[in-house]
């Protein structure tokens, strides 16, 4: 339990806000995740593990923060907000957070920060404290979640690859695209709400700017049937004018006869 513990807890230090004390101990995270390492590298270079601690402990932190928000706070698909990908803002996200909530409070977790509670280095330290084959579950509860996180983080060349390949690789899964094949044929099938790849739906990439207009853009509000001049296929409602009547309006005051 200890090992798995402990590289849960490692995987999630990598995957926080960049902090001085986390560039200090890069060289004791390795030692943690020297076996993760490993089994999680396919011999690209963006899903070594070695690789992304190498690069976190040469790079000034300024630098290493203005990196980390570019590629976790821009867009859906590389969000560490896991039930983002799927329900994004609507009720039922709201609804699986208080649910995971109720899951951390059952071993004893507190939230006493400002993230949400499907934040994933939040999510990992809830998995660290349960035993081996547990934890293990708590990773494949969320498997298609981090190799859709996986994906959009290689579509990106992104470092941080190497941290979500490896948990996969926790999870019990020998590659993540292969869980994304799986997924795939599931979704085909009608099986659960599945994370949303905006390229598949031939919008930009939403980390750029514009799938970040297009992720964040409002639907046209109608007014009374109206429609948009953007909005082909809806006859506009002309306005109508109506007469007034010249009859005077009584005052309201009713006379009584004596």
């Amino acid at each position: 339990m200890e090992d798995v513990s402990r590289q849960l807890r490692a995987l999630g230090l990598l995957l926080d806000y960049p902090c001085a004390d986390v560039q200090a101990h890069l060289a004791e995270l390795m030692d943690v995740l020297g076996p993760l390492s490993v089994a999680a590298t396919d011999g690209t270079e963006h899903e070594s593990l070695r690789a992304l601690l190498s690069e976190m402990a040469g790079t000034e932190l300024l630098d290493l923060q203005a990196q980390f928000v570019d590629t976790f706070d821009r867009g859906r698909s590389t969000s560490l907000n896991l039930f983002e990908q799927v329900h994004g803002d609507s009720r039922d996200r709201g609804q699986a957070m208080v649910d995971l909530l109720a899951q951390y409070q059952a071993v004893g977790l507190r939230l006493q920060g400002r993230e949400l509670p499907d934040y994933l280095p939040i999510y990992l330290e809830y998995a660290s404290v349960l035993p081996p084959s547990a934890a293990r579950e708590a990773l494949q509860e969320v498997l298609p979640l981090l190799a859709n996180l996986a994906f959009a983080l290689g579509r990106r060349e992104s470092p941080w690859l190497a941290a979500v390949a490896a948990l996969c690789t926790l999870a019990g899964a020998a590659n993540w695209r292969t869980v994304l094949e799986q997924e795939g044929v599931q979704q085909e099938r009608g099986a659960h709400p599945q994370p949303h790849d905006a390229a598949a739906g031939g919008l930009p990439a939403d980390w750029t700017p514009e799938g970040l207009d297009a992720a964040w853009a409002e639907e046209p509000v109608s007014f009374l049937g109206a429609c948009s001049p953007k909005q082909p296929g809806v006859s506009a409602q002309p306005m109508q004018f109506v007469a007034r009547s010249t009859k005077p309006h009584s005052s309201g005051v009713r006379h009584h006869e004596p």
